[in-house]
This record gives structure tokens, sequence and C-alpha cells, in this order.
């Protein structure tokens, strides 16, 4: 596994706020940390080239190798169907 350093401030003091995107290819969410603008490309934690699904779809299942990266520690909890339809996370 190759994952792309994040670092949880920005050298300037201030603390750096991870943006999870949903791909288009794989349907898992990622963190973003660098973006093409020429080819709508993004770079995730992971090191994976990532390409935005629809941004109005519900959150996904997070990818596990963006959330060692950033620290997150919780259990991802599957969104039920209703919560997919309302674009939230099971609690």
């Amino acid at each position: 596994m190759t994952t792309v350093s994040l670092s949880a401030h920005d050298g300037r003091g201030r603390t750096v706020r991870a943006l999870w995107l949903t791909c288009a290819l794989d349907g898992r969410d990622h963190v973003v940390v660098d973006h093409d603008p020429a080819s709508g490309a993004h770079l995730s934690a992971c090191a994976k080239t990532v390409w935005a699904s629809s941004l109005a779809s519900p959150p996904a299942a997070r990818c596990p190798d963006c959330r060692v990266a950033v620290g997150d520690t919780d259990e991802d909890r599957p969104a039920g169907l209703l919560g997919r339809w309302l674009g939230r996370r099971a609690a």
C-alpha cells in the first residue's frame, strides 16, 4: 500500500480539514489531497486517482487506506436504505 502523507496542519498553524469525495469508479469515499484541473482527476491520500461521482450522490463507505492516512479510527457504519436516499449515514 502506498499512501500520500496528509498532515493535520498546513505548516502555518492552521488545521487542514479532510475533504472526502466519492469515486465514480470504485464507489468509495476517498480523502482528496490534490486536483488536476485540466483532466478533472483528483489524487487521494491512498495514492489512487479519483474521478468524482455526482456531488448530489449520498456518502459511500470510506476507503480504509484513506482512513488510516487521516487517522480516522471510527468504525464505518453503512447507511441504511432510507439514509442513502436522504444522503445521511446511519448513526
